[in-house]
């Protein structure tokens, strides 16, 4: 049997290491494979962070990343700057009107095993620092929704602790998502007016290159899939 056949079929291509690439195991009943089985996807590190995305918005509302829908909840993202816009429809002032968390924390991660094991955490969470703007105006285009865009005249997004509560004695899944939303570090945002549209943008950027200051979200150990969120 020649020799390329040999290589062609043998057992090394059903390895499940690679120096190049990094396989994920997703194991959970929302994976194609349903309860008890898996997906297993093969990762290029160099293209960018797979983030969770999560949040909790009053009212209807559209989520996009650089002007465009995210293509599940747990895109790669690549490396550079980027841009979080979201419209709400219907806002409290006295409530939170946004409350958003992106993360890549794959150290004891319950649904995605890595293979080699992955170190490093970045976080792109809600926070009162600024860098979440909003404007009760609707923009001309949808260059706000993409880096470059000028937002000095948008205002800065403001603290709120509380949620709007359900209406009669339902099951509270605003507070749940709230809870969670808490629980990965990002705290409610709102702003002074209702009853809405807003259009809100945050601006990030993620870095390969393990830098960390006080001032960003992300927090890495400088491993090849770490990163920063600027």
């Amino acid at each position: 049997m020649p020799d390329r056949e040999l290589k062609l079929n043998s057992v090394s291509r059903y390895a499940k290491e690679s120096p190049l690439f990094i396989l994920e195991e997703h194991g959970h009943c929302e994976v194609p494979a349903g309860c008890g089985g898996v997906v297993l996807r093969w990762r290029d590190p160099l293209a960018g962070l797979p983030l969770r995305i999560q949040l909790y918005a009053a009212g209807e509302h559209r989520l996009l990343l650089d002007g465009a829908e995210p293509p599940s909840a747990r895109p790669v993202v690549p490396y550079g700057e980027h841009v979080l816009a979201c419209t709400v429809t219907e806002v409290d002032p006295a409530y939170i009107a946004l409350m958003f968390a992106a993360v890549h924390r794959p150290a004891g991660d319950p649904y995605v095993g890595s293979t080699p094991e992955q170190a490093g955490e970045t976080s792109v969470l809600s926070s009162v620092d600024d860098t979440w703007r909003w404007s009760p105006t609707e923009p001309a285009d949808d260059g706000w929704t993409r880096p470059g865009f000028d937002d000095t005249g948008w205002a800065p997004m403001e603290l709120r602790a509380e949620h709007r509560p359900p209406e009669g004695t339902g099951w509270d899944q605003a507070g749940y998502q709230v809870r969670r939303l808490g629980e990965l570090g990002a705290v409610g945002l709102g702003v002074p007016v209702g009853p809405g549209p807003i259009w809100i943008r945050k601006t990030f950027r993620l870095s390969p290159d393990g830098v960390t200051d006080a001032s960003v979200d992300g927090v890495t150990d400088g491993s090849v899939d770490g990163g920063v969120a600027r």
